[in-house]
């Protein structure tokens, strides 16, 4: 048996794998350490920042669990492997702001190729 490690997109720091959950709204890795909105969950294992379930149909829909009597799940019990939800992810709440994210929105705002950028880059980095 091994444990994994896995890198916070927020803090840069390893943790154990139990810590660190992805966002399942924009994908971004995130420890316990930099979750948001904590005040209602006394934990510090990723699982307890899921998604929590709400009896509605279209979260059912959402998340494959049409079939109600394959799920047994009472109101407000963690959906597994539904990751971070959206409401603690310092990306997704604005709290923090991905590089990698305003790359892409910076390029796409602008109409640039990332490739014609890099290539002007690197000529301004010779010329110094």
């Amino acid at each position: 048996m091994s444990v994994d490690f896995y890198a916070c997109d927020c803090c840069g720091e390893s943790r154990y794998e139990e810590y660190v959950d992805t966002c399942h709204e924009c994908g971004h890795r995130v420890c316990t350490s930099c979750v948001v909105d904590t005040d209602n969950i006394d934990s510090r294992y990723a699982y307890y920042y899921g998604v929590k379930f709400d009896g509605t149909q279209e979260q059912r829909v959402e998340y494959g669990m049409e079939d109600e009597n394959r799920f047994n799940l009472e109101i407000g019990e963690i959906i597994d492997d539904t990751g971070i939800a959206p409401k603690y992810c310092p990306f997704c709440s604005g709290e923090e702001v991905n590089n990698d994210d305003l790359l892409v929105f910076l390029l796409n705002k602008y109409d640039l190729e990332k490739d014609d950028v890099e290539k002007e880059y690197l000529a301004a980095k010779e010329k110094k």
